[in-house]
Formats: C-alpha cells, sequence, structure tokens
C-alpha cells in the first residue's frame, strides 16, 4: 500500500501536465477617446464659479495700497466674468464670450490675431485635444491662458483663466463653470 501512496501524487498532476497551453490573450487594442461635443451655448453657473472681484482683493492683499490700486483696475479690465459662451468646434475652435467678437483659433496651434470690442489686440492661438483644450490670448503687456476643460457628463465645463504679467510676482488665476443651454 505505501508505494501506490508515493505514486498518488504523480497520478494527480497527469492531468494537469497533459492539457494543452492557452493560446496567448488576442491584443486589446485602446478604446479610442470619444470625440468631446463642444458645439453649443453654454451660460455661466454662478454659485460653481470664483467670485472675480473677490479672488482679485485676496491676491493682491499684501501690496502697497498704490500698487494695489493699479493693480486692481489692470486686473478687472482684463479678467471678466461672462455670463454665456457660443462654441463652435469645426475646422477651428471658435468661441463668442458674451457680445464679444468671435475667438477663432485652429487646432494646429497658429497663432491668428483677435481684437477684442475695447480695441485691444491678441494674438491667440490653440493648443490640446480631447476634454482639455488651451487657448492662449498673447496681448501687447500681458498673457491670458484659457483652459476649456468638459466634464465627464458633457453637459458642463470649466474655464480656468490664468493672467500673467512681467511685472506681477504671481500669475492671478479664477475659474468660471458653465452649463451646456438646452
Amino acid at each position: 500500500m505505501r508505494p501506490l501512496a508515493l505514486l498518488l501524487p504523480c497520478f494527480l498532476a497527469l492531468p494537469a501536465c497533459a492539457q494543452k497551453a492557452k493560446p496567448a490573450p488576442a491584443k486589446v487594442e485602446p478604446a479610442k477617446e470619444a470625440k468631446v461635443d463642444w458645439d453649443g451655448e453654454w451660460t455661466l453657473h454662478a454659485s460653481q464659479s470664483d467670485k472675480i472681484d473677490e479672488q482679485i482683493e485676496t491676491h493682491l492683499k499684501d501690496l502697497n495700497f498704490g500698487l494695489r490700486l493699479l493693480w486692481k483696475k489692470k486686473l478687472q479690465s482684463a479678467c471678466r466674468s461672462h455670463g454665456q459662451l457660443d462654441i463652435l468646434a469645426g475646422g477651428t475652435f471658435s468661441v463668442t464670450l458674451d457680445k464679444e467678437r468671435s475667438i477663432d483659433t485652429p487646432f494646429d496651434g497658429t497663432e491668428e490675431t483677435w481684437k477684442r470690442s475695447d480695441g485691444e489686440t491678441f494674438k491667440a492661438s490653440l493648443s490640446g485635444q480631447g476634454p482639455t483644450l488651451v487657448q492662449t490670448l498673447a496681448g501687447e503687456s500681458y498673457v491670458l491662458k484659457h483652459v476649456y476643460s468638459m466634464r465627464k457628463d458633457g453637459s458642463s465645463l470649466a474655464l480656468q483663466v490664468t493672467y500673467t504679467h512681467p511685472k506681477l510676482d504671481n500669475p492671478f488665476s479664477y475659474k468660471l463653470v458653465y452649463k451646456r443651454k438646452e
């Protein structure tokens, strides 16, 4: 009986050795990124957006009185809250901020000239793809960077605006949230 007990493990292992090797799993193609639908009218969702004047006050609180007044005026002039966005993303990314002229930027990063309604001229360009697009507006003395981020639900987007100026120590930034108009 003892020799049988020694051979038992060999018999149990035999079926495992006799099985065919499983074929390697087929290569899984990476999922293609779904096309983001930017087109449409978007309305500001004020309760989820930053209050720009409060943000400016907080940003400038450590400056002396004269500099604080100077930068407050500059920031309020450049950094605006827009109640509505109209976006058309065809051959170019075209966005109209309230009643301003549309900013038309090609997706290939080419610079285009854009003139704001107050007469200030900018070099506008676009980078990024998918759910995040970065639109850069370079003025004569400062740069506005608009980062458009589509939320997963597709019915809202965040617009992060950053103002940089060579004489301002820290960039000023604020966020606006927009809901798709139905």
